[in-house]
């Protein structure tokens, strides 16, 4: 025996019909919604968010200028530092070659040293005067020193022999 299913032909009932407006309103509801974001709400947004990004590009704009005026101004500074600092003499040079050219047994004191007239004078003392005799011999070899002159050559008052030096050095020393 077959079990048969037939739909029952007649009206819907009451509350099918309930849930059909119901649902027709709701969409309704919604489209109306949607609509009047898209056509009222939003474009008044979009008005007041362009004229808020006109402001803040103004405002903006002030600031900006204001900070590339000191932008300009650091540069310029940078910039003549830079002029200065590449320009500059470095007796740094000269201290690292006279380590080298020194001679061990001489002691120097009264140091000065002028990167402008590219001189540098000392008076130096020592226990006799073979170390002097060594001291002028290094000198001679020395391709950054253009001149030298050692005077005042004396007997000091403990038994050593004190003297002047003035240096005359090569440009190319201070670069």
């Amino acid at each position: 025996m077959a079990i048969e299913i037939k739909d029952k032909k007649g009206e819907p009932s009451a509350i099918g019909n309930i849930l059909l407006l119901s649902s027709f309103l709701a969409l309704l509801v919604i489209a109306g919604g949607l609509a009047y974001l898209q056509f009222v709400a939003l474009p008044k947004d979009e008005k007041t968010m362009a004229e808020l990004s006109n402001t803040l590009s103004a405002q903006k704009s002030e600031e900006m200028r204001q900070l590339e005026s000191q932008a300009y101004e650091i540069e310029n500074i940078v910039s003549d530092f830079k002029i200065l600092f590449e320009n500059r003499s470095r007796t740094s040079n000269f201290f690292d070659n006279f380590e080298t050219w020194a001679h061990p047994q001489i002691s120097y004191s009264n140091f000065s040293l002028n990167s402008d007239a590219r001189t540098a004078t000392m008076k130096g003392t020592v226990g006799d005067f073979k170390p002097i005799i060594q001291q002028i011999k290094i000198f001679r070899s020395q391709d950054l020193i253009e001149s030298f002159q050692v005077s005042n050559v004396k007997l000091a008052g403990e038994g050593g022999v004190s003297f002047d030096l003035s240096l005359t050095l090569k440009q190319e020393l201070f670069k």
